[in-house]
């Protein structure tokens, strides 16, 4: 009776745990498309022997930069300015006999006026000046080809670019039965990034470009980052998009174009894209950390009103801005947000919610 009379031991509830809740912040942001895609040459060409002979000489370094017009390979050049020369001299040769026969054709048809000589003979030096000028015509056509095949003796860099490793060597017969490529010269500025998107963001993309007046998007921007790189650095804008989506794919292919005088971006970079394509008005931001991953998808979780209790809810995500991201669905203006210990919550939970400012941080105090 004595042990029964005893108080019984009791156990005193935890108290709530607090967290750290925040309400999405509403303001304008800038709406975007997301896509990753490759940088790409402006320009690639393969410089090839277009005459046979010995290399004679190289002229650049393996890798460097020429402008348009500097002298890249020597191809034997003695032959074809032989073969030059020649050509003058049938030109000036052929030349000299239109000026004599010019001047017999003037002569004979003076005296054909004059009976002092036959009309024949008039007609016969007519024929000779008009065949003398004809072969003028064909030395001088002579000429200017022999002219174009001389140059062909020395390559030149058809634009500004990266030459890349002669494939070649001094001394080496080039120009053979099949033409011999010497190199390559790579244009880096300005340069493509080259991408693909959507069914649904091609539609949202075609309308901007539509209601922008420019039939090839020049008027919407793009901005690129690449590896080591953040904040998308690079700033250019679309300059071809295609004129169907590949049904295989369900893509729409679509390019953009950058300046690049600093030649920071190289052919073949993967590069994340960023497109222009509207302001998203009056739109709901939470901080990007606050967002989890279940099997749902994207997940937020935030506090009851009015039982403090923890709930779990599916977002869609939009943009990002600095550490903050759109929520386009799945979250309304006054709810309250978990910013911190999300890891060590649960859904159901009662929760004692403290309330932190934009702008501060998710730590708890």
């Amino acid at each position: 009776m004595l042990f029964g009379c005893k108080a019984r031991n009791t156990v005193k509830a935890s108290p709530p745990i607090q967290v750290n809740v925040r309400a999405p912040v509403t303001r304008d942001v800038p709406d975007y498309l997301y896509a990753t895609g490759q940088l790409a040459a402006t320009a690639s060409v393969g410089l090839v022997a277009r005459v046979q002979g010995f290399l004679q000489a190289i002229s650049y370094s393996d890798g460097a930069f020429v402008h348009k017009g500097d002298l890249l390979f020597t191809i034997e050049p003695a032959p074809y300015a032989a073969q030059r020369d020649q050509a003058k001299a049938n030109l000036a040769s052929a030349e000299a006999t239109a000026s004599f026969d010019e001047l017999q054709s003037h002569r004979y048809a003076a005296l054909a006026r004059l009976d002092s000589a036959s009309r024949q003979q008039a007609e016969q030096t007519r024929s000779s000046r008009d065949a003398a000028n004809a072969s003028v015509q064909q030395a001088r056509a002579a000429l200017t080809q022999t002219e174009i095949t001389y140059g062909y003796t020395h390559v030149l860099a058809p634009f500004d670019g990266f030459v890349t490793a002669h494939q070649v060597h001094v001394g080496e017969l080039v120009g053979g039965t099949q033409p011999t490529e010497l190199a390559q010269i790579v244009r880096l500025d300005p340069i493509w990034v080259q991408f693909n998107i959507s069914e649904d963001d091609a539609a949202r993309l075609l309308r901007i470009i539509k209601d922008g007046g420019s039939p090839n998007g020049a008027d919407v921007m793009v901005a690129v980052e690449v590896n080591g790189e953040t904040g998308y650095p690079h700033i250019g804008h679309l300059d071809y998009v295609a004129p169907q989506i590949d049904p295989s794919t369900g893509t729409l292919s679509v390019r953009a174009v950058f300046d690049n005088p600093a030649h920071d971006l190289r052919p073949g970079n993967f590069a994340h894209i960023r497109v222009a394509i509207g302001v998203h008005r009056r739109a709901l931001l939470v901080p990007t950390e606050a967002i989890g991953n279940d099997q749902s998808g994207r997940t937020l979780l935030v506090v009851g009103t009015n039982d403090r209790k923890i709930q779990a809810r599916t977002v869609a995500t939009g943009a990002e801005d600095g550490d903050l991201t759109v929520i386009e669905t799945g979250l309304v203006n006054g709810d309250r947000v978990i910013v911190d210990n999300l890891q060590a919550l649960r859904v159901g939970q009662t929760v004692a919610p403290q309330d932190v400012p934009p702008g501060h941080g998710g730590d708890t105090p």
